[in-house]
Parts: C-alpha cells; sequence; structure tokens
C-alpha cells in the first residue's frame, strides 16, 4: 500500500487505529450512569426482595438490585441457583404477571433502559421474548440480567364450560455477575 511506506505514514495509521478502537470501547461500555426517565407503563416495586431466597444481603449491589424493577404485585413462583457457591454469582427467579404479554414485554424494555442497563439484545423467541442487559455494579463488577417473558394462559371460573380464559405472563429474571468493571 503506497500510503502505509513511510515510518510516519505507519505510525499515523497506528495511532487512527488505537483511537477508533479506544472509542468504539468506550461508548460499548455500561455506564451505570444517568437514567433516562422514559414512561413506564405499570406501577412497579423493588426486585430485592424477590431475590432474597438466593441473593443473601450483600451478594448483590445495591445499585443492581434498585436498578431492577419488576412489576407491582407479581408472585414469585420458583426460584433456581445456578452456581450452587461455586464461582460467580449466577441465579434466578420466575415470577408470575397478572398483565398481559405486551404490557410486560414494554415494562422491562422500559425499567431496563431507565435504570441506566445497557441493553446488548432484545428478541423474540419461541413462545416468548428475551432480554440481555449489563449495569455496572458498585462492587467493581458488571452483573447481566436475562429476562425471558412467556406467555402462559390462565383459566378462571368455575364451570369447564364457560371457563373465561385471560393472560397471565411468566417471567424468568436470571441475574449473573459478568466481569470486572
Amino acid at each position: 500500500m503506497a500510503l502505509l511506506r513511510t515510518k510516519k505514514s505507519r505510525w499515523i495509521a497506528g495511532a487512527l487505529a488505537v483511537i477508533a478502537v479506544s472509542v468504539g470501547t468506550l461508548f460499548g461500555l455500561p455506564t451505570g450512569g444517568q437514567k433516562q426517565q422514559l414512561p413506564i407503563n405499570l406501577p412497579s416495586m423493588p426486585s430485592a426482595p424477590y431475590f432474597s431466597p438466593v441473593a443473601p444481603d450483600g451478594v448483590v449491589p445495591a445499585n443492581v438490585l434498585g436498578a431492577l424493577l419488576i412489576p407491582q404485585n407479581s408472585k414469585r413462583t420458583a426460584w433456581h441457583n445456578y452456581d450452587q457457591g461455586n464461582g460467580q454469582f449466577d441465579r434466578e427467579i420466575t415470577i408470575s404477571v397478572r398483565d398481559g404479554f405486551s404490557s410486560t414485554k414494554s415494562f422491562f424494555n422500559s425499567s431496563l433502559r431507565d435504570a441506566a442497563w445497557k441493553i446488548l439484545s432484545s428478541q423474540a423467541s419461541g413462545m416468548g421474548y428475551q432480554i440481555l442487559a449489563l449495569h455496572a455494579g458498585s462492587d467493581g463488577h458488571f452483573w447481566e440480567i436475562g429476562v425471558t417473558i412467556s406467555r402462559r394462559p390462565k383459566i378462571s371460573g368455575a364451570s369447564s364450560q364457560n371457563r373465561a380464559t385471560s393472560s397471565q405472563t411468566s417471567v424468568a429474571l436470571r441475574l449473573l455477575q459478568y466481569e470486572s468493571a
């Protein structure tokens, strides 16, 4: 290449490449910074009490759990400790949300962005929707949340002939300690 024949031109090209990579990396890192004040379509509440069976006080930084909201009147239906105390934190809770699939999906998309989570991906999957987001913890680690929203029919009514079906949504929230910040 004619432009890179001299030592000075190679040095300039190298410096520009380093600057481009550095700037790209800085824009890609989650900051745990400013909230966006997006409208959240459902009343919310903190998730910390729902994580209490799998996340004792102090294990997950308060700024991470404080930035993770769930729809009000959700009911915890299950929890799982994937790491079993070995290695990095990897735990999940499942909640049942009375609101429909679309409302729940909109809630998590808005509330995560509003609380300064960096959305890494969001996509339809099977009979549901998945969101993967990252947040900088005050402990020096990044924390990742995987939100899997699934449709689940809820059947109500006493008569098997005239059962009214309404929507109910199941949400799995898998929280992982990602890496050092």
